[in-house]
């Protein structure tokens, strides 16, 4: 099938061509504004040779979002197959799991769509102009070859506003259903409507489970705690106590009946509705030491402007962890922030640890769950770092 055609501009081909998926408007030698916001257009280089296929949309700074670099339709049989392939990968690496992240973007070469499955429910972020042409395709699809029986669209990312769509959530078909998932050491209740991202924090799934081996009898602090992920962890590894906080109502609610859905003490946890900032900074103040500390905070900036302001609040909350940490003691530190670099948080880390006069090793570099592969072109699809060290001195 032909697309309309646009060509990128000689001296600008170096990027795409070694297989990063995105064009931005300065590399495209003309274009075509008469062309509908999320068309499919066929791309070349400066010597009129094919480059791909891929969503066209020209009141974005991603003009075009590719989606092959074969000469193929666009179809529900293309569809089909991206969505397959995503399974198989999963079904492999997440037997354990009744939850996980389907499709992951770019990362499964399905550019602005973000697919998570929660049993039989299956939450679907677009993400793209293009994508929402496919919506239908998608849904369709789920439920003939994987057998959804509820799908909920979670289109309220900020990601939305930059492709000038609007922000909403809707039930596209069953019901909103509340579901209890197994992540493959302990259950979670997620809120397909409310939760956070399309529902829990996938992302961290891998993670978490480091905390089991390493709180045996441990003091365990949890900042930034959401629902519990990092909690329920040190819980499940049987640690002494755990201090949990954060500042949202609802996400320690939701902690509170994951506690008892999981049949652990609620007796070995203190849960604090504070900001982690002035609670740190108190505990700091009265001396108070763990054995644990794990920091998982929300993304501290969106945009590059806003990056420096965004390493101080990394510097001073892995600073006051460095402090309250005993000696031997561990540190899970981490950051979604998608502007900041791998090398930057490590630096941050380092300068934390350096002030408050400690040392550590790292016993592991690492990033997001299986499920959540990175594209070896696009640095932009690992967004989250994480780390954890050993506090020695």
């Amino acid at each position: 099938m032909e697309y309309p055609v646009l060509k990128i501009k000689k001296g600008h081909e170096k990027r795409v061509r070694a297989g990063h998926l995105w064009i931005y408007s300065n590399e495209i030698e003309k274009i075509d504004k008469s062309l509908p916001v999320g068309c499919l257009v066929d791309v070349i280089n400066s010597k009129d040779e094919f480059v791909g296929t891929g969503f066209f949309n020209p009141n974005s700074l991603i003009t075009v979002r590719l989606l092959t670099r074969e000469k193929k339709s666009i179809d529900r049989e293309f569809f089909s197959k991206r969505l397959q392939t995503a399974r198989e990968v999963r079904e492999t690496l997440c037997k354990n799991r009744t939850a996980y992240r389907l499709v992951h973007s770019e990362s499964d070469f399905l550019p602005g769509l973000v697919i998570d499955k929660y049993n039989d429910s299956y939450s679907i972020q677009l993400n793209s102009a293009g994508m929402e042409n496919y919506l239908d395709i998608i849904t369709q699809l789920l439920i003939k070859d994987f057998n959804a029986k509820n799908i909920i669209l979670r289109n309220d990312t900020t990601a939305r506003e930059l492709e000038g769509l609007p922000r909403f959530t809707k039930v596209l078909y069953g019901e909103a259903v509340e579901e209890i998932i197994f992540d493959g050491k302990f259950k979670m209740k997620v809120n397909l409507l409310k939760g956070q991202k399309t529902g829990i924090y996938l992302d961290q799934t891998e993670n978490r489970h480091l905390l089991i081996d390493i709180s045996k009898d441990a003091e365990v602090l949890d900042v930034f705690c959401n629902e519990g992920g990092f909690s329920l962890a040190a819980l499940l590894g049987d640690a002494k106590k755990v201090t949990s906080i954060d500042i949202s109502d609802e996400s320690l609610q939701r902690f509170r009946e994951n506690i008892e859905l999981n049949g652990f003490d609620n007796n070995k946890v203190e849960i604090i509705r504070k900001d982690a900032f002035d609670f740190m900074k108190v505990l700091k103040k009265e001396g108070k030491k763990f054995d644990v500390i794990n920091l998982d905070p929300p993304s501290f900036t969106k945009t590059k402007k806003n990056v420096p302001q965004a390493k101080k609040g990394y510097y001073v909350i892995n600073n006051h962890a460095f402090s309250m940490i005993k000696e031997g003691g561990y540190i899970l530190t981490s950051s979604c922030s998608h502007h900041l670099s791998e090398s930057e948080f490590q630096e941050i880390i380092l300068t934390a640890a350096l002030k408050a006069g400690r040392q550590y090793i790292i016993l592991k570099i690492g990033g997001p769950s299986v499920d959540h592969p990175v594209h070896p072109r696009m640095p932009e699809t690992r967004y989250l770092k994480f780390m954890l060290l050993k506090v020695i001195n």
